[in-house]
């Protein structure tokens, strides 16, 4: 599980921002729909792993600064070459990072601001793909393919829940305040239980994209929700207090501000501030005011400062911050990857073997994708993410699933991000008897 598994596609961002694709020497830009932000030593710092690095920024001289840029390590038994999520976290006084890639957890000390040393890191035994990263409660708290765990600052796991968001683990959110554990999944906003260990209600959500980043904002057992269509103030138990409709197709991110009065929302377009009560509107950012392409508010973080509270917002082709009355603060552009141009030859994709017990390893490798474009593999209901090469061709592990005795028989798929082109090869899993 990967960047792309948490975003809307480029493809999608495009054309809502008005970027056309061309045909040919096709440029995308990095995209920024998420990460963390914290003050530390009186210094605002931000991180990021959209791009596939980990990304840190700190803000000097009335201007976003980029201290650390670092690609996720590799070695023989790592499944990804590439970051996932970051997460700030302060211990007795010192800053760390953690950060996920394929099934390894890593830590890193920042106490310094100026670049980071691995603490320690630790790959979960069940092959389960971290993705999201929160905190709770002194927890460290992954979201995988497989499950929600909770872990340690020593980097071992105390608590593991059966909920896994196969679609995007970025919507999943521990609460800190109570027993639950909240799931956008799709058009259903799934409340599983801690102590009954599994899902006591599901509510209907409006959604056009059921891919969609959306996390939700929860507080004395009362949710706010930005779905694609409104923003609502819903209890767990399903009753509807405020509803209040926006201005755009898409939803993401609802989070509270310190005065215990407000909320900040993101629809893409805009960024509200909003009374937590009535829902009034107390301020307002439209994204076109800032003049610069393919800006979209997705995933934002309140930050306390010494100089009062500031609003990060992951804007797609950029990193905003913006003051607790909305206006823009500072702001760090992405910039451009590797060209991507269409595929020049015919698809197809092969496996070291066609059965496997397992947890076994397979070698995935193939071929007709874009130049330097981002591949989705889905292994039965597990997914991978790799890159293809300037030929369009990639090669990858992957990890035989289980817990699948009913399904002997399933399918390798891999898919381009952009060019939407793909193809599968048929697996048998083997069971020992």
């Amino acid at each position: 599980m990967n960047k792309k598994f948490f975003i809307v596609s480029l493809a999608l961002v495009a054309l809502l921002s008005g970027v056309v694709f061309m045909n040919d020497g096709l440029t995308k830009t990095k995209a920024y729909y998420s990460g963390d932000a914290i003050e530390y030593q009186g210094k605002l710092v931000i991180a990021s792993a959209n791009t596939g690095s980990l990304e840190i920024f700190k803000f000097v001289d009335g201007k976003l600064a980029n201290v650390v840029k670092q690609p996720a390590p590799v070695d023989g038994q790592v499944r990804s070459s590439t970051y996932n999520d970051v997460l700030f976290n302060i211990e007795e006084d010192s800053l760390y990072v953690y950060a996920t890639s394929g099934s390894t957890l890593y830590k890193y000390d920042f106490s310094n601001l100026a670049n980071i040393t691995l603490v320690n890191s630790s790959r979960d035994n069940t092959w389960d793909w971290l993705g999201h990263l929160d905190r709770i409660n002194g927890r460290i708290v992954t979201s995988g393919s497989k499950a929600v765990k909770l872990w340690n600052t020593d980097l071992q796991v105390v608590d593991s829940f059966k909920l896994a968001n196969q679609t995007n683990p970025y919507n999943v959110r521990v609460d800190a305040d109570s027993h639950f554990i909240f799931n956008i999944n799709g058009a259903k906003l799934q409340i599983f239980d801690r102590d009954y260990r599994s899902v006591t209600r599901e509510l209907d959500l409006n959604v056009n994209v059921a891919t969609g980043n959306k996390q939700l904002y929860s507080e004395d057992n009362m949710l706010y929700v930005i779905d694609d269509q409104a923003l609502t103030k819903v209890s767990v138990t399903g009753d509807i207090y405020k509803t209040l409709k926006h201005d755009s197709q898409f939803g993401y991110d609802v989070v509270a501000s310190r005065d215990g009065r407000s909320l900040y929302a993101s629809n893409g377009a805009t960024v509200l501030k909003i009374n937590k009560n009535d829902f009034s509107s107390v301020a307002k950012f439209a994204d076109s005011k800032l003049k610069v392409a393919s800006s979209w508010a997705m995933g934002l973080k309140q930050v306390t400062t010494a100089k009062g509270e500031v609003l990060v917002v992951f804007n797609n082709s950029n990193i905003l911050v913006l003051d607790n009355g909305l206006r823009p603060y500072a702001m760090v552009l992405a910039t451009e990857e590797e060209g991507f141009t269409l595929p020049s030859e015919s698809m197809f994709i092969t496996a070291s073997k066609n059965a496997g017990a397992p947890l076994s390893e397979v070698t995935v490798t193939g071929g007709g994708f874009g130049s330097n474009e981002d591949i989705k593999i889905t292994f039965a209901e597990t997914n991978y993410q790799t890159k293809a090469d300037s030929q369009g061709r990639f090669s990858a592990v992957v990890v035989v699933p289980s817990g699948l005795k009913d399904q002997g028989r399933v399918d390798i798929k891999a898919a381009g991000v952009i060019s939407g082109r793909h193809y599968s090869t048929a697996f048998t899993i083997n069971y020992l008897q």
